[in-house]
């Protein structure tokens, strides 16, 4: 079951929504895409055996495809705009460690359980997760309407964000082939000093500029350049060429897709960031977390990080 967020419109007034990206192999995007139409209703369109879109659900629009430009006969970078000898020994090969992907739509949270029969279904049907090979790296994002543009709120979004960051990886079990990877990079220590002083409160342009200079990069276990652009479209030319949709979501990048598992749902990693929520609108709880961590850095223990996970766990249990 989703728990939802203390908040749950968005600045406008509107019902929040949250989009869900999640990767999984075992079925081929057809037969993906025929699950969506059975669930969520539209059209299916076909435009190869490796992409395809569901098109008119009240939703909007759902895309399935291998996750690889290079392997998308849509995409721009594509291989094989001639025909190649090669191809399908390549596809069969990428096949082995390169995901499909399903990208929703919006979805309002009052109707996030459609997202989990999805996932049961797609389960159902043979789709696998990250734990079925050791080569695999499969991951969720999820794309969480924002519920505010004040700067004061991001700041504290963020701050609940890195203060808690090593016990989410500790508690959701970030797969260990993941971790090695540099798409879910935490964010590093000079920047979480800095937003964690106490005196920090710096106007939107300010928190921007800060994060930009510290994080010009879409690999951070949580992406604020997406909300960052929407707001400030100017500072998209001097961020490094990566695709950046503005969007006023928070990409929040940790979850594992452990499609298979019978323990495993999207509402459980979805509930995970409702924690973050609670916590950074919980101002007395913050302050006092931020403050027992420029405590325990300044301490002979700063490098024992269990020490630190097991208080932001007492800390989560309060928040309850």
């Amino acid at each position: 079951m989703f728990s939802l967020p203390p908040i749950t419109q968005a600045p406008g007034g509107k019902e929040r929504h949250a989009g869900f990206e999640i990767e999984y192999t075992g079925l081929r995007p057809k037969e993906s895409g025929a699950i969506i139409v059975q669930l969520f209703g539209g059209e299916l369109q076909e435009i190869d055996e490796y992409e395809v879109r569901v098109v008119g659900t009240k939703f909007g629009d759902f895309s399935i495809y291998i996750d690889s430009v290079y392997l998308r006969s849509s995409h721009q970078n594509y291989l094989f705009k001639e025909a190649d000898l090669f191809k399908e020994l390549v596809y069969s090969l990428s096949e082995i460690v390169v995901p499909y992907e399903i990208v929703t739509p919006p979805i309002p949270f009052s109707q996030l359980e459609l997202v989990e029969e999805l996932r049961i279904e797609l389960k159902r049907c043979g789709a696998l997760g990250t734990s079925a090979s050791i080569l695999y790296a499969f991951g969720m994002h999820i794309n969480i309407e924002t519920y505010t543009y004040e700067a004061k709120e991001l700041r504290d979004l963020l701050r609940a964000f890195v203060l808690m960051q090593d016990w989410i990886k500790e508690y959701i079990q970030v797969d260990l082939t993941r971790k090695l990877s540099w798409f879910i990079e935490p964010f590093d220590q000079d920047y979480i000093e800095l937003i964690c002083q106490q005196d920090y409160d710096p106007d939107l342009d300010g928190l921007i500029e800060d994060y930009i200079r510290y994080n010009p990069t879409r690999n951070r276990a949580l992406d604020m350049l997406p909300l960052f652009v929407y707001l400030r479209p100017n500072i998209l030319e001097r961020l490094p060429k990566q695709k950046i949709t503005p969007r006023p979501t928070f990409h929040y990048r940790l979850p594992n897709s452990k499609i298979d598992e019978e323990d495993w749902s999207i509402a459980k990693e979805f509930n995970v960031w409702t924690l973050v929520e609670r916590g950074a609108l919980n101002k007395e709880a913050l302050e006092e977390l931020r403050a027992d961590y420029i405590e325990f850095i300044q301490s002979p223990y700063w490098f024992m990080k269990e020490l630190w996970i097991e208080r932001v766990e007492e800390w989560v249990k309060e928040l309850s």
